[in-house]
């Protein structure tokens, strides 16, 4: 789960500068297009939300399995 809030926090930090008029920390790019390499042509807000999104559904994914596990 670490990872998952690890791309939030990234995603979190673009969303931040693209709000404030300000360019995204390079570094926090490259690791948002590492993390979604078929997106990476996107805007950078529209990349930042896709990978939120993204980790949101693998953290409730994994929720949903560890209840199911015994």
């Amino acid at each position: 789960m670490d990872n998952t809030l690890a791309a939030m926090k990234t995603a979190m930090r673009v969303l931040a500068a693209v709000n404030d008029k300000r360019e995204p920390d390079t570094a926090d790019l490259t690791e948002l297009r590492r993390l979604a390499p078929l997106l990476a042509d996107m805007p950078a807000d529209e990349l930042a939300c896709d990978v939120i999104k993204q980790a949101l559904q693998r953290r409730d994914a994994l929720r949903k399995a560890l209840r199911a596990a015994p």
